[in-house]
């Protein structure tokens, strides 16, 4: 797989040039502050009443403030770089989440400047009726993006002229009033439901996004980022129920429901009204193009996206022209395009599945318990679990076939991302999330009695040279796949230079030695290692868990039973204990105390007579061997049903030297099959004669499974194995496997 390395996300490059009113709380207030309240929030409250109006604010806003409080805990406990969202999700749940979210926030954000911009247009065609809207808009666009390529500082400073216009919008408003109504607390006869009431007005409440896009260039964003959005969350709250309020006790709710500008009707000087909507539209459409290419700056800087070193690229006065452009391309593209009503609700999918991943990250930190989450501003775990739920509800309330499209995409994003092998440079909390899901799960399956039915090969494979065991690999692979486990380890045999070993690396600890080495010791355990781990990487690369280890004993023998004992006591312990016969028949003495040593420890036992000619053929055929009443059937069957799933066929043979036993041994064979649910097409073989006579010409296989008898030593298996002329394998239960469960 390729492996993309990441950089790191402008945190030290980027230029420090804002502070909390100027970078965080004006772009926010001005996105919260805007359409919506100039031109929908009447119809709102005309559709639902004062009371409906109120719930529906309160709703919308809990999603915003939970998110506000998780982004701000995440910001006092991280670095945070380039791309205010991006930059959190990443560099919490990893930098493939972060990208298929970075994506999304991005085309969001930029088909979101469109949407602006064309609300512009409205008001301002309503106005001058013989203008293009078409031409309209792109006219704006290109004002913005002027402004935008000339520097961040400007339109920042031009923000500060749009909200003296909204301030001077809202007092014309409240100094205004019409005809004196009663408040209308609930109204049952509107034209649309309560819920697609609420999925109008809660683009009003996803402006935190533009308050959170110049994270890069804060000066201090841990204190900036909290204050400003919090601050500017709170003052559209009240902004938003008081004026709901005043529109209630001022209009009828005919009159909230037909008429869009009713706002301006009811001012005391409409002109305000007006410059008031034209600049909301203007500063929600300025706020999300400095942030959107921020974002894609950020994906670059991450090498998360193709093109990535332009993406990336700056301004000498810090401004991601290039990334710019191709936003303005966009925006440009989609304005041309005509209608963006139709994938509104979809901009909006995006935006909660971000607030709700925010809120998610924080409540898995603070779950999980690792050290490293240490934020000044503490978020109550069940709040942010709560903010993330219901951003996710929110998404299906408001319309349940874009909220399945919009995490598809997300979900093809993720997996595109998955595939390019990204590779950050920071940490994040995945490895933790998993650890405190495995130590629950692990402790939970501790307090649970083990039974047979629960087994599955899990291995423990004691290697003396790793060289020797290339050949097997393929072969074990086959046992354990796909939910077994294979643990490997060898020994190093301790000699008597011992404590100058110690001195030496105690020598390296302290310095003392200037340009110390390592020891030939230390030398061959290092080296022991990598062979030990390159030997694993086959197995690895299935998805099957795999560890290796190197220890050091007064002898192998020691070390295994050193090993055995401690693996004994892990959570999932290993069950079968895998050793092989050398040809060098001077060490069967040393496999027959393994051997031993495994039965006393109660593991399931396999030993492995490799045919160095035969090897282990086409892989395909499998005989196992069942003499009456064998003690080892249970494991020696299911080891062959584990290599069934990897190869073709299986036969099942009994030796009886009877002749008359012949229909009985056949019976107990199928009964045998029946009640070990083994496969169909097994066949059954009941051979009659003498079982080493037998093995001069056996039934063709490729391995040849036989249980352990308490008879058979060594001996015997090197015998069957010369005389078979196949690989062997030879089993002993453990007592805890049962086959026909």
């Amino acid at each position: 797989m390729k492996s993309s390395q990441a950089g790191n996300t402008g945190t030290n490059d980027s230029p420090k040039r804002f502070g909390t009113l100027e970078g965080v709380f004006t772009p926010t207030i001005l996105t919260i502050i805007g359409v919506i309240l100039f031109l929908r929030l009447g119809w709102v409250v005309g559709n639902v009443g004062f009371l409906g109006a109120l719930l529906i604010i309160v709703l919308a806003h809990i999603a915003t403030i939970t998110t506000s409080l998780a982004m701000s805990s995440m910001t006092t406990n991280v670095k945070i770089g380039d791309g205010g969202f991006y930059s959190l999700i990443s560099r919490s749940l990893g930098l493939e989440v972060g990208g298929a979210i970075g994506i999304s926030l991005f085309i969001s954000q930029a088909l979101s400047i469109a949407l602006y911009i064309v609300g512009f247009s409205e008001v301002w065609i309503s106005i001058f009726p013989s203008h293009d809207p078409r031409i309209v808009s792109s006219s704006v666009l290109a004002i913005i993006l002027f402004f935008s390529f000339i520097s961040a500082k400007v339109v920042m400073k031009f923000q500060y002229i749009i909200m003296i216009l909204i301030t001077a919008a809202l007092f014309s408003f409240f100094l205004g009033g019409g005809n004196n109504y009663e408040l209308v607390l609930w109204n049952s006869g509107g034209n649309a439901s309560f819920w697609v009431v609420f999925a109008v007005f809660f683009p009003a409440v996803t402006g935190i996004s533009a308050g959170a896009a110049m994270s890069g260039e804060l000066k201090n964003p841990r204190r900036n980022i909290p204050l400003g959005i919090l601050l500017a969350v709170g003052v559209g709250f009240v902004i938003y129920i008081f004026t709901a309020f005043w529109l209630n006790i001022h209009a009828s709710p005919d009159e909230l429901i037909n008429n869009n500008l009713i706002m301006k009707d009811l001012a005391e000087w409409e002109w305000m009204i007006i410059a008031g909507i034209m600049g909301a539209t203007i500063s929600s459409a300025l706020g999300s193009i400095l942030g959107a290419p921020r974002v894609l700056m950020a994906l670059g800087q991450d090498r998360a996206i193709p093109l990535s070193a332009v993406w990336e690229k700056r301004s000498k006065n810090g401004e991601p022209r290039y990334a710019l452009l191709f936003t303005a391309l966009l925006v440009e593209t989609s304005i041309l395009l005509g209608d963006l009503n139709s994938i509104a609700p979809l901009l909006t999918m995006f935006f909660l599945i971000t607030y709700g991943m925010i809120n998610f990250a924080v409540f898995i930190e603070k779950a999980i318990g690792i050290t490293s989450f240490r934020p000044s501003l503490k978020v109550p775990k069940l709040i942010s679990l709560f903010g993330g739920l219901w951003c996710f509800t929110i998404m299906f309330l408001i319309n349940f076939g874009f909220a399945i499209i919009s995490f598809v995409i997300i979900a093809i994003f993720y997996f595109v991302q998955v595939k390019r092998g990204l590779d950050a440079p920071w940490g994040d909390i995945r490895s933790a999330m998993f650890n405190a899901i495995s130590e629950w799960a692990a402790k939970a399956s501790s307090r649970m009695p083990q039974t047979a039915r629960s087994w599955k090969p899990n291995l423990m494979i004691p290697i003396e040279d790793p060289k020797e065991w290339n050949c097997l690999m393929g072969f074990i692979k086959d046992i354990v796949f796909p939910k077994g486990t294979l643990r490997a380890f060898s020994v190093i045999t301790m000699d008597e230079g011992i404590k100058q070993k110690t001195v030496s690396i105690a020598n390296l600890f302290f310095r003392k030695k200037k340009g110390a080495s390592l020891d030939s010791g230390q030398l061959k355990k290092t080296k022991l290692e990598k062979e030990l781990n390159d030997l694993m990487i086959p197995v690895k690369k299935e998805g099957i868990f795999t560890a290796s280890m190197v220890i050091e004993a007064s002898g192998f023998l020691d070390g295994l039973h050193i090993v055995t004992q401690v693996m004994k006591g892990m959570f999932f312990p290993p069950n079968l204990m895998f050793l092989t016969m050398s040809n060098d028949r001077d060490k069967d003495e040393r496999l027959e105390h393994l051997i031993a040593m495994s039965i006393e420890e109660k593991l399931g036992l396999i030993v492995m007579g490799f045919h160095a000619r035969a090897a282990f053929g086409n892989k395909k055929k499998i005989n196992l061997w069942i003499r009456d009443k064998s003690p080892n059937q249970n494991l020696a069957t299911l080891l062959s049903l584990e290599l069934y799933n990897s190869w073709e066929s299986l036969r099942l043979i009994r030796v009886t030297s009877r002749e008359e036993d012949l229909n009985n041994e056949m019976k107990d064979l199928e009964r045998i099959k029946e009640e070990a649910r083994l496969p169909s097409g097994l066949e059954l073989v009941v051979i009659i004669g003498d079982f080493f006579e037998i093995l001069d010409d056996p039934p063709i296989a490729d391995i040849n499974i036989f249980g352990i008898s308490g008879g058979m030593g060594t001996d015997n298996m090197h015998r069957i194995v010369d005389q078979i002329k196949t690989s062997c394998m030879f089993a002993k239960d453990s007592g805890s496997e049962d086959a026909q469960l």
